[in-house]
């Protein structure tokens, strides 16, 4: 019997690595938001303990509050994306700059606009039907989403945009560069492509705290990891991911205080949500719609 060849770093990492950047870049993010919220009510409290408590408990579900911690989250997952892709690295025989692109797999994608589309109505599509699930669930109305949406209600044009911003873009970038690019790619190296897409869309989901949002994050990362599978690029999925933030800002900015869907209406909003998915995947199950990319996946199929 013939000895087994050695593993390859490159084509089979380590994963505990990565439990180490999500540990830090969540108590970073938990951290920087808490930091930002306090030092932003202690002027008014003057160091009285409860009065920055209580001001900091009403702070963050304003909208400075929650417009700034989530792009102070997206810096830090940013931040440790950058760090951890560094020191991960597969290839050091290239420029580094390089070699942490190709490891989050930012490159050029060459998707086409019609496979491209489809990825980025799909997203809403999942969003709209979990929402509406959530809804008839009878808990649509609690959780982060729900308050987000509630500060968002009647917006004025700036406050949109800076939501649109903060709330829609930076996210996107900062977690699909993460959860796909770097926890997907390497998990994806060790144990094959599903593994990879269930196992970061339950850290995304994991990563957002609260149980309503953070099981509709778990059936999108499902849905962005796959896509990302498709095209074999986390570009696409940035771009999904942005354009489903920012209908979500766009309903809610324009959306009355206090507006609840009925049991009918949100019946009618979980199936046409449930058809447009089937048909993005039916769409993107075509490999005219998609270049290339497929053949350059990085994982195993």
């Amino acid at each position: 019997m013939q000895p087994a060849p050695p593993r390859d770093a490159a084509s089979s990492p380590a994963i505990w690595p990565l439990g180490v950047a999500y540990v830090v870049a969540f108590v970073l993010a938990l951290g920087a938001s808490a930091a930002y919220i306090v030092l932003a009510v202690l002027p008014r409290a003057r160091g009285d303990a409860a009065a920055v408590a209580r001001d900091a408990a009403r702070f963050a579900l304003t909208a400075p509050g929650i417009l700034g911690s989530a792009v102070i989250d997206a810096a830090a997952l940013a931040l440790v994306t950058g760090v951890a892709a560094s020191i991960l690295r597969t290839a050091r025989d290239v420029p580094r700059i390089r070699a942490i692109r190709e490891d989050l797999r930012l490159g050029p994608t060459g998707a086409r606009w019609p496979g491209l589309a489809a990825a980025m109505v799909g997203l809403v599509g999942v969003s709209l039907a979990c929402g509406a699930i959530a809804d008839l669930a009878g808990v649509g109305d609690t959780g982060v989403m729900a308050q987000i949406a509630r500060v968002l209600a009647d917006s004025s044009p700036l406050r949109i945009a800076l939501a649109l911003l903060t709330i829609a873009v930076a996210p996107a970038i900062a977690e699909e560069c993460f959860f796909r690019g770097l926890v997907q790619t390497r998990v994806g190296r060790r144990w094959g492509r599903w593994p990879a897409i269930v196992a970061s869309a339950f850290a995304f989901g994991l990563f957002h705290v609260d149980p309503v949002q953070g099981s509709l994050a778990f059936v999108a990362g499902i849905y962005l990891g796959w896509v990302v599978e498709r095209f074999g690029g986390i570009r696409p999925g940035i771009a999904a991911h942005a354009v489903n933030n920012a209908v979500f800002v766009l309903l809610a900015s324009f959306s009355a205080t206090g507006e609840h869907p009925t049991r009918r209406e949100s019946i009618v909003v979980a199936a046409a949500g449930a058809a447009v998915v089937v048909g993005a995947i039916a769409v993107l199950r075509k490999a005219r719609w998609v270049e290339a990319p497929l053949r350059a996946s990085t994982l195993a199929s």
